[in-house]
């Protein structure tokens, strides 16, 4: 019997840890292509983790997703963004989805690294001179916690014959 991986233990980490890993990541990122995170554009959620058809368990798991604007001239789009294409690629990432061109339908997926974050780069709302990174983790289980096992299926009925 098999649970196509659903109890694997999940990657331990506090969220004061995560946080400070993800905004560290953007830090860098913006870093990488020129400019600084504009601390005043920070949007943090920490949420429970979500199963594939919704379950939720009860035993701390969390992820977090955190948004931030980086002043970038819209000029410089493309350039920033191939920069970061390269940087994340380089450090194991998996670009899902890459779009040059017009300074509003710029775009970037990338997951991958050493702890599978999900990184989004975007244009920003007029006047379209920052660009949105966004970077969104994985399930965590904090530290001390006992991780919550999801129930294998039933065994497979044998036909009577």
């Amino acid at each position: 019997m098999t649970d196509n991986g659903k109890n694997d233990p999940l990657p331990v980490r506090s969220q004061e840890k995560a946080k400070y890993d993800v905004r560290a990541l953007l830090d860098l990122l913006a870093e990488d292509i020129g400019t600084t995170v504009d601390s005043k554009t920070v949007d943090m959620k920490f949420r429970d983790c979500m199963g594939k058809n919704g379950e939720i368990s009860h035993d701390g798991r969390f992820d977090l997703s955190y948004l931030v604007s980086a002043p970038v001239p819209r000029a410089r789009y493309n350039t920033a963004l191939l920069t970061l294409r390269k940087k994340l690629e380089a450090g194991g990432y998996r670009i899902s989805g890459y779009r040059e061109g017009e300074w509003r339908e710029i775009l970037l997926y990338a997951k991958g690294g050493t702890s599978n974050f999900f990184i989004s780069v975007s244009a920003s709302k007029p006047p379209y001179d920052e660009l949105n990174l966004s970077v969104t983790t994985p399930c965590f289980m904090p530290p001390g916690k006992h991780q919550e096992q999801v129930s294998a299926p039933a065994p497979r009925q044998e036909p009577v014959a």
